[in-house]
């Protein structure tokens, strides 16, 4: 379980191939406090730590982790978000964040006004059923809010726009973010039980 608060930014040292294999992660100023079997969100991906080396981490990713997120396309230098798994008597500064990537999403567009960035967002449908206004949501790995959302008259899904501070740009990946990047996406762990037992309701009324 994660918050979605990022701790630090690393460097991938070497992509892995379309098969799977081991991802090394360098310049991480906490690699030393791991241990084997210990989990830590890569850009909001749950992975497990295999080996430490100085300030690097190793995980070995699947093929069922390439198809869900884009693990694949990473090169070596990317920065990506880590944050190392919540204790239960951490403070809750994000959201719970179960660190299972829902889709992928899309940055449509980044404006800046004053301060404050703006990013649209696009969310895939069904995915998209779980904003609400001012709601959570997880960008590879950051919790965010959401400012507002439309959704498309295509039924493609939602464009959301997220409002960020200089803070988040400096201290996560966010700030390399441009329009068409692709980033990893987290939708609210509790409006997917609430839309879950809804379904599960009526399937019970249904049949009596």
């Amino acid at each position: 379980m994660f918050s979605g608060i990022v701790e630090a930014t690393g460097q991938v040292l070497a992509p892995v191939g379309e098969s799977g294999g081991r991802l090394g992660v360098g310049g991480v100023p906490f690699a030393g406090e791991l241990a084997a079997g210990e989990s830590v969100a890569i850009d909001g991906a749950c992975m497990t730590v295999v080996e430490t080396r100085g300030e690097a981490f190793y995980v070995d990713v699947s093929r069922e982790t390439l198809r869900v997120t884009r693990m694949g396309e990473f090169k070596a230098g990317d920065r990506v978000n880590l944050e190392r798994a919540m204790k239960l008597s951490d403070r809750l500064g994000g959201h719970l964040v179960l660190g299972h990537v829902d889709c992928l999403g899309r940055i449509d567009s980044r404006e800046s006004s004053g301060n404050t960035a703006f990013f649209g967002l696009f969310v895939p449908a069904p995915h998209h059923r779980y904003l609400i206004p001012k709601g959570s949501i997880t960008v590879d790995g950051i919790s965010l809010t959401v400012n507002q959302f439309r959704d498309l008259p295509d039924g493609r899904g939602s464009l959301v726009t997220l409002a960020i501070i200089p803070h988040t740009l400096s201290v996560t990946s966010l700030g390399d973010r441009r329009p068409g990047d692709t980033v990893h996406l987290e939708l609210d762990m509790v409006g997917k039980y609430v839309d879950r037992f809804r379904a599960v309701d009526g399937e019970n009324q249904a049949g009596g």
